[in-house]
C-alpha cells in the first residue's frame, strides 16, 4: 500500500516538473477566442451583403448556366456585391431556404463574433440564437402565408422552407387556423426576446393596460374639478351681474330725484285764494325745444341671459386675440405704356396686345370680420375639446381661403393638432380643410377654411401690376419667360420663370381648372414676350382645348414644315412632331458649340452683338415652349413612342430654350411614369379625387382637399405653395389673338420635317424586322406557350443573359405580343395562341405600327 502512494507521488512530481520546465504557448485560449470571434464577424459581413444584393436575374442565371462559366472572369454575369460566390450562397440562403428572415440567423452570429471579440461572459446568447432560429423560421412561414393573398411577390421573403410549410399547415387546419396558429408563434418568440420569460412579458403588459386606465381616471378626475371651477366662476359671475343691476338702479333712482327737485325749484309761488291774481298774458314760447323725458328705466334682463353674457365674457377674456390680416396690396401699373411697335427678328413692326382686351376685375374683396371670428371662436370651442391650448391666433385673409395661424401654448404636440383635420372640417362644416404643420418659416400651425364668398382673381388683375411689367420683356425685363400662376393666399401676385423651372406638369379633375390654367399660362406669355423671342408647339388630342390658338399661327407657331395644321391633333403625329422638337434640340446644340457658348441667352446675346456669321446659319433663336393638353390620351395610344422623346426633351432642352408643359386630367402612374416625373420639380396641382393622386402628382397629400375653380397647390422642388389660379375666359382669349393675327408676322417657325425625324428611330415609328434579335421568333414562341411575359423566364428557356432577355422582351411589347412593364408582375401576353403570333409575324411591320 506504502509503496503504491509512493509511485503516485512520484509521478505527480514529474509531472509538475514537466509543467514548469515546458515553453509558454505562442496562442493564448483568449487570443484565439478573439481570433475566432473576428473570423465570425467577417463571415456574418459577407453573409450580409450577399443576401441584401440578391436578385433574381443571378438565380437564373446559376439555373441556366453551367457550373464552369459561373467562375469565368472574362463573363461574370452575377449582380450579386461578391460575384458568383455570393450569388450561390444568396441563392441557397434565401431562394432555397428561409427567404431574407435568414438574416435573424445572420445577426445571431453577429451576436456570437462580437461576444467572443470582447471576451464576455456567454449567458443569454444560446437562449436569443435559438430564438432567432425559431424567429426566423416561423416568420418565413408567415410570409409564406402571405405570399399567394397579395399582389405583391414575397417568395423572397419566405423561401422554399416558408413556402413549404405554410402551404402544409393550410392543407392542415385551414388558412384561418394557420394565419393564428403563426401569428401566436410569433408573439410567443418575441415575448421570450424582450424578457425572457412570459409571465413577466404579460405582466409588463397589466401594467400598460392598468397605467392607461388610470390615466383616463386621472383625465375624467380634471375634467370633472375643471367643470366644478366653471360652475362656481358662473355662480359667482352672476352675483356680481345682479350687484352691478342694483347698483345702477340706485344711481338711475338718484337722478330721477335731483331732476325732480330742480323742476319744483323753477316753478312759480301758488297765489293766495284771499286775493285773486289778475290774468297773466300767456309767456312767450320758449324757441328752445324742450329737454326730453327722462328714459323709463328698462326691465331688468332676466337672470338666464344675464348668466349667458357673463359666461361668454369670461370665455373670451381667456382667448387669444385674434389678428386679421388683409390681402396685399400689390403696386397697379399701366401695362400699356409699353406697347410701342417694336420689330420682331424679320423687322416686322409688333404692338403687344392692349390690356383693355381683358374683362376688369371685380370689387375689391371684403373682409368679412363676422366670418372670421366664428371660424376662429369654432376653431378654439373644438381644440378646446381635446384639451389643446392656443396662446395666438392670426387671421390672414386670401382670395379664396383665410390662413389661421394658431400658435400652441407650450407643451402641445402638433401632432395632436394635425390628427384632427377630419373633426375641424366636420365642425367647421366646410370641404377643403388644409392642416400646414408648421407653416414654413413661422412658428405657428395653419389650418386653411375657404371663404364663403370667394374673389374672382382676373388675369388683368395679375397682369397690370408693376410686378409683371418687371418681369416681362415689354421694358427689358428680367424673366425670360415670365408665367403668372395666381394669387398666394396673402393676396400677392405669384410669378416664375419657366425658364428657372425648366419644365411644368399641370394635372387635375375634370373641372378643376386646367384648362383654364392652360389658357392663363399661354396668355400671360403673349402679354410679355414677343414673336421674335417665343414660339409654341400645342398638342392637343381632344381637339377642342387649343384651337383658340391657331390665330397665331404667323407669329407665335412652331411647327414641322411638312405638316399644314398649327395644332397637333392626331395621336399618330404627336409622337413624330415630338421628335421633331428633339431634331431642333440637336441642331440648336450644333449650333451653340460652334459659337461656343453654353446657353440659348448667351447665343442671342452674341448674335445680337455680330460676333457670329449669319453664313454659317446663325440666327437669333426663340425659346420653344411644347405645350400638350392630355397627356394621358398619349400614353395610352403611343406609349413608349411619347415617353422617349419627353424623357429626353426634359433631360437636355433647356439649355437651348425648350420648354415643357404637360397636362393631364387622370394623374396615375402609368401616365405620370417615374422617367416623366423625375425630370419635372416644377408641378401644379389642381383639386384630385384621392389622396394617391395627389402624392402622385406632388409626392404629397394635399390636393384631395382643394375645392376647385383654379385653387391649386405648386410644387418648386419641395417647397409647396397653395394659390388661387386667375381665370381667363375664351372670349378674352379669342380677343387677344385676333389683335395678334390682324398683324403681319413673319409666318410659323419652320421646325424639321416630321418624315426625316421619325427615320432616325429605330425601324421609324414601330420598330423593323431588320432589327429584332435573332431569337426573337423563338422568344416570341416561348411566351406565347407558357403565356408569361417574363425576362427570367427567356434567360432560362434560350440560356441567354439578362441584358439580351430584356431587349427581347421590349421588341416583344414593340410588336404587340407583350403589354408594357407593370413592376413586379410578370407582363400580360397579348396573343393568344400559335396560330395568331404566325398570322402577326407573317404581317411586315410599316411605318405606323
Amino acid at each position: 500500500m506504502s509503496s503504491t502512494r509512493t509511485r503516485s507521488t512520484s509521478s505527480r512530481a514529474k509531472k509538475r516538473t514537466k509543467k514548469k520546465g515546458a515553453p509558454p504557448a505562442l496562442v493564448t485560449t483568449e487570443r484565439k477566442k478573439e481570433i475566432l470571434g473576428l473570423i465570425l464577424l467577417a463571415l456574418a459581413v459577407l453573409l450580409t451583403l450577399a443576401i441584401l444584393t440578391h436578385t433574381r436575374a443571378d438565380d437564373a442565371t446559376i439555373e441556366s448556366a453551367r457550373w464552369g462559366d459561373l467562375f469565368d472572369a472574362r463573363d461574370n454575369r452575377a449582380d450579386n456585391l461578391l460575384g458568383p460566390v455570393g450569388a450561390i450562397l444568396s441563392r441557397w440562403l434565401v431562394t432555397g431556404f428561409l427567404g431574407m428572415p435568414v438574416l435573424l440567423l445572420v445577426g445571431a452570429l453577429y451576436g456570437w463574433g462580437w461576444t467572443l471579440f470582447r471576451r464576455r461572459q456567454i449567458v443569454f446568447l444560446p437562449l436569443l440564437t435559438g430564438l432567432a432560429v425559431v424567429g426566423a423560421f416561423f416568420l418565413a412561414c408567415f410570409f409564406g402565408w402571405l405570399e399567394p393573398r397579395t399582389d405583391t411577390a414575397l417568395d423572397l421573403w419566405s423561401g422554399a422552407v416558408g413556402l413549404g410549410v405554410a402551404g402544409w399547415l393550410e392543407s392542415v387546419i385551414g388558412a384561418v387556423g394557420a394565419f393564428l396558429l403563426l401569428l401566436l408563434a410569433l408573439a410567443v418568440t418575441v415575448l421570450l426576446v424582450v424578457d425572457r420569460d412570459i409571465q413577466t412579458s404579460l405582466d409588463r403588459l397589466e401594467e400598460l393596460v392598468f397605467g392607461f386606465r388610470d390615466w383616463i381616471r386621472s383625465t375624467w378626475a380634471s375634467l370633472r374639478s375643471g367643470a366644478e371651477e366653471r360652475k362656481a366662476l358662473r355662480a359667482s359671475a352672476l352675483e356680481a351681474r345682479r350687484a352691478r343691476r342694483e347698483t345702477n338702479k340706485a344711481e338711475r333712482e338718484e337722478r330721477r330725484q335731483k331732476r325732480a327737485a330742480k323742476k319744483q325749484a323753477a316753478a312759480p309761488p301758488t297765489p293766495t285764494p284771499s286775493a285773486p291774481a289778475a290774468k297773466q298774458p300767456p309767456p312767450p314760447a320758449d324757441p328752445r325745444p324742450a329737454p326730453p323725458p327722462p328714459p323709463e328705466p328698462s326691465a331688468p334682463p332676466s337672470d338666464d341671459d344675464s348668466l349667458l353674457d357673463d359666461l361668454v365674457q369670461a370665455q373670451r377674456s381667456h382667448e387669444p386675440a385674434l389678428n386679421v390680416i388683409g390681402p396685399f396690396e400689390e403696386e397697379q401699373a399701366n401695362l400699356d405704356s409699353v406697347r410701342r411697335a417694336q420689330p420682331d427678328a424679320n423687322a416686322f413692326p409688333y404692338t403687344f396686345p392692349s390690356i383693355e382686351l381683358l374683362e376688369q376685375p371685380d370689387d375689391r374683396q371684403q373682409i368679412d370680420y363676422e366670418e372670421i371670428e366664428e371660424n376662429k371662436q369654432i376653431l378654439l370651442d373644438k381644440l378646446e375639446t381635446y384639451n389643446i391650448q392656443i396662446a395666438e391666433i392670426d387671421a390672414v385673409v386670401g382670395p379664396t381661403v383665410t390662413r389661421y395661424e394658431l400658435t400652441p401654448a407650450p407643451g402641445v404636440k402638433i401632432s395632436r393638432i394635425t390628427a384632427l383635420e377630419d373633426d375641424l372640417a366636420m365642425a367647421l362644416a366646410a370641404p377643403g380643410i388644409r392642416i400646414i404643420a408648421p407653416i414654413p418659416g413661422k412658428s405657428a400651425i395653419g389650418v386653411e377654411i375657404p371663404n364663403r364668398s370667394r374673389e374672382l382673381v382676373r388675369l388683368r388683375s395679375m397682369l397690370a401690376t408693376k410686378k409683371f411689367r418687371d418681369a416681362s420683356q415689354r421694358d427689358g425685363g428680367k424673366m425670360a419667360l415670365p408665367i403668372a400662376i395666381g394669387k398666394t393666399i396673402e393676396g400677392e401676385v405669384f410669378i416664375e420663370d419657366l425658364t428657372k423651372m425648366p419644365h411644368l406638369l399641370v394635372a387635375g379633375a375634370t373641372g378643376s381648372g386646367k384648362s383654364v390654367g392652360i389658357n392663363t399660362l399661354i396668355g400671360g406669355l403673349l402679354y410679355a414676350c414677343r414673336p421674335a423671342d417665343l414660339k409654341f408647339v400645342l398638342v392637343d388630342p381632344k381637339k377642342i382645348e387649343l384651337n383658340s390658338y391657331a390665330g397665331l399661327l404667323d407669329h407665335f407657331i412652331a411647327m414641322p414644315e411638312d405638316l399644314e395644321d398649327p395644332i397637333t391633333t392626331e395621336f399618330g403625329l404627336a409622337a413624330g412632331v415630338l421628335r421633331t422638337c428633339e431634331r431642333e434640340m440637336e441642331q440648336r446644340y450644333d449650333l451653340l458649340a460652334a459659337a461656343g457658348v453654353r446657353g440659348i441667352e448667351e447665343y442671342n446675346a452674341k448674335v445680337a452683338k455680330g460676333g457670329l456669321s449669319t453664313e454659317e446659319d446663325h440666327r437669333h433663336l426663340p425659346y420653344i415652349v411644347v405645350v400638350i393638353d392630355e397627356l394621358a390620351d398619349l400614353m395610352m395610344t403611343s406609349g413608349k413612342e411619347v415617353e422617349a422623346p419627353i424623357a429626353r426633351l426634359a433631360q437636355m432642352a433647356r439649355a437651348v430654350g425648350i420648354h415643357l408643359v404637360l397636362a393631364t386630367q387622370r394623374p396615375s402612374v402609368d401616365v405620370i411614369t417615374g422617367l416623366i416625373k423625375a425630370n419635372f420639380p416644377s408641378r401644379i396641382a389642381y383639386q384630385v379625387a384621392s389622396r394617391i393622386d395627389s402624392r402622385t402628382i406632388i409626392d404629397m397629400g394635399g390636393a384631395q382637399h382643394l375645392i376647385g375653380n383654379g385653387d391649386l397647390l405648386y410644387m418648386n422642388g419641395s417647397r409647396i405653395t397653395r394659390l388661387q389660379g386667375p381665370f381667363v375666359s375664351v372670349e378674352e382669349v379669342e380677343e387677344v389673338v385676333n389683335f395678334v393675327q390682324a398683324q403681319k408676322g413673319a409666318g410659323p417657325y419652320q421646325l424639321p420635317p416630321v418624315e426625316s425625324a421619325s427615320d432616325e428611330g429605330p425601324g421609324g415609328l414601330g420598330g423593323s424586322s431588320d432589327d429584332r434579335d435573332d431569337l426573337f421568333e423563338d422568344a416570341a414562341r416561348v411566351i406565347v406557350r407558357s403565356q408569361q411575359g417574363s425576362v427570367s423566364l427567356l434567360q432560362r428557356k434560350l440560356s441567354v443573359g439578362y441584358t439580351r432577355a430584356a431587349r427581347i422582351v421590349d421588341q416583344l411589347e414593340e410588336a404587340g405580343i407583350v403589354g408594357p412593364f407593370e413592376g413586379s408582375k410578370a407582363r400580360d401576353v397579348l396573343v393568344a395562341t400559335e396560330l395568331d403570333l404566325d398570322s402577326l409575324l407573317a404581317t411586315p411591320p410599316t411605318a405606323d405600327s
